[in-house]
């Protein structure tokens, strides 16, 4: 039997089943981030999971764990994303979206499974995002219905909705900078 793969707008045969390092690449990640719309594409307008993730790694400024912030939904851009009140359903993905994860991160060095925090900022964002691009704003989720278990929304943070392109863009920039001053940081250690 031949291995499924998923042919990547690069050209790379992604082997979603098996994943390598090598079979990443940011370019890949980022055009298929920019063109995966969050919430099933049930928001107000177009909101990609490219900028989800750049806006992730804002909430991450400062810190260590920027560039896993923005990687932090990379699987997504080869098994796209799914809702996660379906994921529950979904045994295989949440097994194929992991193992994707853990070699993405072990790719760019960073630590799987994530940082406790880039989880926290990730939740903020699904609160802040609700809250400006679906009709309940999220307040009726069952998710949040624990006192206190809704994330605060943050302040100074909106949406833009920017077109895939923009998007992209800003993924790409994002991680550049990022990488620049990793290798900044590893260069004055020598």
């Amino acid at each position: 039997m031949i291995e499924p793969y998923i042919e990547t707008v690069s050209g790379t045969k992604f082997y979603f089943q098996q994943p390598e390092p090598e079979m990443f690449n940011i370019e890949d990640i980022a055009h298929a981030l920019s063109m995966n719309c969050r919430y099933t594409g049930q928001c107000a307008r177009f909101y990609s999971v490219a900028e989800h993730s750049y806006l992730v790694s804002l909430l991450l400024e400062g810190t260590s764990l920027e560039l896993a912030g923005l990687l932090h939904d990379g699987s997504e851009a080869y098994i796209t994303d799914i809702a996660s009140p379906i994921k529950q359903f979904l045994p295989d993905y949440l097994k194929m979206e992991d193992n994707i994860m853990d070699a993405l991160f072990t790719k760019y060095g960073l630590e799987y499974p994530m940082h406790p925090a880039v989880k926290h900022c990730d939740r903020v964002m699904l609160s802040t995002e609700a809250h400006y691009l679906l009709p309940s704003k999220g307040n009726t989720w069952d998710m949040w219905l624990k006192p206190n278990s809704r994330p605060k929304i943050e302040a100074g943070i909106i949406p833009s909705c920017v077109d895939p392109k923009v998007a992209k863009n800003l993924f790409l920039d994002r991680y550049t900078e990022l990488i620049n001053r990793i290798n900044d940081n590893k260069n004055n250690r020598n």
